[in-house]
């Protein structure tokens, strides 16, 4: 029984690591939570983790028959995580401040962004590379221990995603504010070029869908 778990558990978990990148959303948090204390980094990292987990496990239990009845085909969805993704890394390019200002406490501090939902939780680990995983080893054909382990690994790698996340603060003290500006554009470029990748193969899953 260990085995016939420990076998699809280790190749999901690999494959969520991969998917999700612990390791790249790291700096990133770093650059979107360097005005912060370290409690509030915490919360904010705690945050994004659940409401990651609570998206895959939706997905993963009715996602494909949730999509199917909209008629939303998995490209589309890719397509459109893909722009989100782009956006953000537009501003983070071209405005490396404004993520900290829109955090600023202030007299529409209840209208603001929460960072924990958009861009950490969504498009970030909980991505339409994620969700697209977990509905294809979550699915109706996939054996019941096989649905446990895929969940058990993505939430691992979610955990391991706040451990790192947690470490964020000492990337933002030793590199500074003008050091983080530099961090926060470069990524802002890489995230642009990831989204288009994104939006690529979801036009391509699409165009080929309908030939």
């Amino acid at each position: 029984m260990a085995d016939l778990f420990l076998s699809p558990f280790t190749a999901a978990f690999a494959t969520f690591f991969i998917v999700i990148d612990p390791i790249m959303v790291t700096p990133i948090f770093a650059a979107l939570t360097k005005e912060d204390d370290r409690s509030a980094r915490l919360k904010i990292a705690f945050q994004a983790a659940l409401i990651s987990a609570g998206i895959l496990a939706f997905f993963g239990f009715a996602g494909s028959f949730m999509l199917h009845h909209l008629g939303i085909s998995m490209a589309a969805f890719r397509t459109a995580g893909g722009i989100l993704l782009f956006l953000m890394g537009f501003r983070m390019f071209f405005d490396p401040d404004s993520e900290t200002q829109s955090k600023t406490p202030g007299p529409k501090a209840s209208a603001r962004e929460n960072i924990a939902f958009f861009p950490l939780a969504i498009p970030l680990l909980a991505g339409p590379g994620a969700i697209a995983t977990i509905m294809l080893l979550m699915g109706p054909e996939a054996p019941l221990v096989s649905r446990g382990a895929a969940l058990l690994a993505a939430l691992a790698v979610l955990a391991i995603a706040v451990l790192m996340m947690g470490f964020a603060s000492r990337i933002g003290d030793a590199l500074g504010r003008t050091g983080m500006n530099v961090i926060t554009r470069l990524l802002g470029m890489l995230l642009m070029a990831l989204s288009t990748q994104y939006i690529f193969d979801g036009v391509r899953e699409g165009v080929i869908a309908a030939v």
